[in-house]
């Protein structure tokens, strides 16, 4: 397997865009503690499991809580390689990820009025950087435009479920 910078990888991709092409997979599965392990490709796991008064161990973040954190970290990442796509230098990148959710919603208690959901997120980026703001403006336009877990959020991806019953 060879592995290519992200400039090579950039200039790949443009070049033929069937490169990008990628399909993930990740299985979570319930422990016998309580919790679920998220088993993301061969390298990577987490635990996620909720508080007492939702029926959980506190065991690990919450589901609601691994939300937050991948509306950050996929907006950091983002910022990250669209900063080396327009060549704007970035010192640091921090994402504080807010969300307002009303567990009505859940519980099911009053589905006229709740849905199961965030019904208000709003991620806050915080960049240090030496660019104009210009520049800076230019950047964030893209990340929003672009960053998959905010397309996703928005609507765009045609999530679909299916069930296995054994």
């Amino acid at each position: 397997m060879i592995i290519m910078g992200f400039k090579e990888t950039y200039e790949a991709v443009k070049a033929d865009l069937s490169i990008g092409e990628k399909n993930f997979n990740v299985i979570v599965e319930s422990q016998p503690d309580g919790s679920f392990l998220a088993k993301m490709g061969e390298d990577f796991q987490s635990i996620f499991d909720a508080p007492p008064g939702l029926g959980g161990n506190d065991l690990g973040p919450s589901p609601l809580l691994g939300i937050l954190a991948t509306i950050g970290a996929c907006i950091g990442a983002v910022t990250k390689f669209w900063s080396h796509i327009l060549d704007v230098p970035i010192d640091n990148i921090k994402v504080f990820s807010r969300g307002h959710i009303n567990l009505a919603g859940i519980f099911g208690t009053d589905d006229a009025n709740y849905k199961g959901m965030y019904d208000k997120l709003e991620p806050i980026v915080e960049l240090k950087t030496s660019a104009p703001k210009e520049k800076v403006d230019e950047l964030m336009e893209q990340v929003w435009k672009h960053c998959p877990i905010i397309n996703n959020f928005n609507g765009e991806s045609g999530l679909q479920w299916r069930l296995k019953i054994k």
